[in-house]
């Protein structure tokens, strides 16, 4: 009886030690780069797509619009995911907007709260995006648990946007480069 009994607080220590990380531990960032060969203005109009989504998230099975403002900062949209084959919705709250420079995006699922941040930059090989990324869980016991599950949102978002690139590298040119001509007088 008293192994048992030490052993039931052993186990309470060391779960209220768990919890007590997401009391100190708020949120967990990475951040993610790729480059492009296309033009900004391609890549941004292929990322924001959504009749496209699919064919780079594979995960998305449905994506629909819930408001969407003439600016587009505040629009909010539903997603469903599969997951390991559980169905998870998503809501996507679109925090800001930049056409062809900048796109935030909050998302909403049970215990978890996800922002990104994507800034697209011309380079010399069509489109540099640099991905800022975010996650933290909505109450201790979910902050604890993604401080143990950072690796594995961070390898998810790298596959999403190596999978983006290449979508977005085998598309037809939409817009044609432009070359600058000079005028000799």
């Amino acid at each position: 009886m008293k192994t048992l009994k030490k052993s039931g607080i052993l186990l309470l220590i060391i779960f209220l030690a768990f919890v007590a990380l997401g009391l100190f531990l708020n949120k967990q960032e990475y951040q993610l780069e790729t480059e492009i060969n296309r033009p900004v203005e391609e890549v941004f109009q292929l990322f924001n797509d959504h009749n496209r989504l699919s064919e780079w998230l594979t995960e998305v099975k449905s994506f629909e619009s819930i408001t969407e403002t003439e600016d587009k900062v505040g629009s909010k949209y539903k997603l469903m995911i599969d997951n390991d084959g559980k169905i998870v919705e998503l809501i996507e709250t679109l925090t800001g907007y930049k056409e062809n420079e900048m796109l935030k995006m909050d998302f909403t699922a049970g215990w978890m709260h996800k922002y990104n941040h994507f800034t697209f930059e011309k380079s010399d090989n069509g489109t540099k995006i640099i991905a800022k990324y975010s996650i933290e869980g909505t109450n201790p016991f979910a902050r604890s648990l993604f401080l143990f599950f950072t690796k594995t949102f961070q390898e998810i978002d790298s596959t999403n946007l190596s999978r983006f690139k290449t979508f977005a590298e085998k598309q037809p040119i939409l817009i044609a480069p432009t070359t600058e001509i000079e005028i000799v007088n």
